[in-house]
């Protein structure tokens, strides 16, 4: 695939592609949280808090693309493209805090069983979609991101997939729990929990070697 060097262009494609993932997980925000509280299901509402945080990671990539932008000047003689580093960062940092509250909200639902919620059939469904919309999110970010040579479009990449692979977990502990294993739900959560825990220190290491020069390409 061929890589783009316009500036207005790479910044059009960047742009496009984060707006479109951002109407996408508003929508899966609000139907898997809203679903999951009223389906009763505390894995699907841990992954809707996980679509929350692929909103906020949006944003902090649309303010990042803006600032990366910019020409290099006195002050910067290399460029901006380090907003997007620094914004990568934060992206990781806000997944690891997401990751613990879904975690100890699950465990404590585990060690206490009359806490645990049992889930309806609608919740499986919105699981479902919720897959397939990250899937698609996925391969189109990874796209856009390959051809604008932008490392944050592609940390945003991954971040759709895990939110599909936290799907999958998902659906297999919605299903068990329909099945008749009530501890499965709260299983999935943690599971879930600790998905977004990983990617998000992955993100952060990833993005300090850069900060320091440690990974750079030497062109």
């Amino acid at each position: 695939m061929a890589e783009i060097y316009d500036a207005k262009e790479v910044l059009r494609l960047k742009t496009r592609v984060t707006y479109v993932g951002a109407l996408v997980n508003i929508f899966l925000t609000i139907i898997k949280i809203g679903v999951g509280v009223f389906g009763h299901s505390a894995s699907l509402i841990a992954d809707g808090i996980h679509s929350l945080s692929d909103l906020i990671s949006d944003f902090f990539v649309i303010i990042a693309i803006k600032l990366g932008s910019r020409e290099a000047d006195h002050d910067h003689p290399y460029g901006h493209r380090r907003f997007e580093t620094m914004a990568t960062v934060l992206l990781g940092l806000g997944l690891v805090v997401v990751a613990g509250g879904i975690g100890w909200d699950a465990t404590e639902r585990l060690l206490d069983p009359e806490k645990l919620l049992t889930p309806n059939k609608e919740t499986l469904s919105i699981a479902i979609v919720s897959i397939l919309a990250n899937e698609w999110l996925f391969h189109y970010t990874k796209r856009v991101g390959e051809i604008t040579r932008s490392k944050l479009l592609l940390a945003n990449a991954w971040h759709h997939r895990s939110d599909a692979f936290s799907s999958i977990v998902v659906v297999i502990g919605i299903g068990a729990a329909l099945m008749g294993y009530p501890f499965a739900d709260a299983i999935a959560a943690v599971i879930v929990g600790f998905m977004i825990a990983k990617m998000g220190v992955s993100l952060v290491l990833e993005s300090i070697n850069e900060l320091v020069d440690s990974s750079l390409p030497e062109d």
